[in-house]
């Protein structure tokens, strides 16, 4: 029997960004502005980062999926229950502030290369149009940022692999409200549904194979 029954890093799959797409996942103001009920400051503080990525995938015309969470009833469901501010005050409700995308960073650019979602449960793959934008651009693996880390960010990674997409989890472009259950998340992720990367080896690997390429 193998010592390493999960393969990590390259071993796994390496990153070819011309396969790439990058889900921008409920950058809210429900969870990204100050104050907010949801609050996760850790996604502030890695806006300039995950600007950088999402300068760099439209530079280099990698498909963007940006999604927001809508909660409002008839499709929030069980959210409405396990989670009162949501039935209560309206968070997370499309039209209501809360909904909107936090507005001190970049704004998505809807056409052919990027896109807008909106779901109404962690996973982004669930009764939305997320598979059918990744099969039309070829894409085979997925990098997953936003928030929070261990609900919708997870829930849309377990989702891709199973659905046979590589999931490239970058540990400081994924916040949450605890950064014990941050760090879980990342390890539950590297074991069993992907390869967790920071963002700076996450551009260093896509640029060295866009050099590579390059040159054939």
């Amino acid at each position: 029997m193998s010592s390493n029954p999960s393969a990590t890093g390259k071993s796994f799959f390496t990153i070819d960004p011309r396969r790439c797409a990058l889900i921008v996942i409920d950058m809210q103001n429900a969870f990204v502005a100050e104050g907010a009920v949801f609050e996760t400051p850790g996604a502030r503080a890695m806006i300039p980062r995950l600007e950088h990525l999402i300068q760099f995938a439209r530079a280099t015309r990698i498909p963007i999926v940006w999604t927001q969470s809508d909660h409002r009833p008839p499709y929030g469901g069980l959210m409405l229950r396990k989670f009162p501010p949501i039935a209560e005050d309206h968070i997370l409700w499309q039209g209501e502030p809360s909904f909107e995308l936090y507005p001190r960073m970049l704004q998505p650019r809807e056409g052919k290369l990027e896109y807008h979602i909106v779901k109404h449960k962690f996973d982004a793959f669930f009764e939305t149009a997320l598979d059918a934008i990744l099969r039309s651009h070829d894409v085979d693996t997925v990098i997953i940022t936003g928030t929070a880390t261990n609900a919708c960010c997870e829930s849309t990674a377990r989702s891709a692999f199973m659905r046979d997409y590589k999931v490239v989890f970058p540990s400081d472009l994924n916040a949450t409200f605890d950064d014990a259950v941050h760090q879980a998340t990342l390890k539950n992720v590297d074991l069993l549904f992907g390869r967790v990367v920071s963002s700076d080896e996450l551009l260093a690997e896509m640029e060295a194979a866009l050099e590579t390429s390059s040159k054939l």
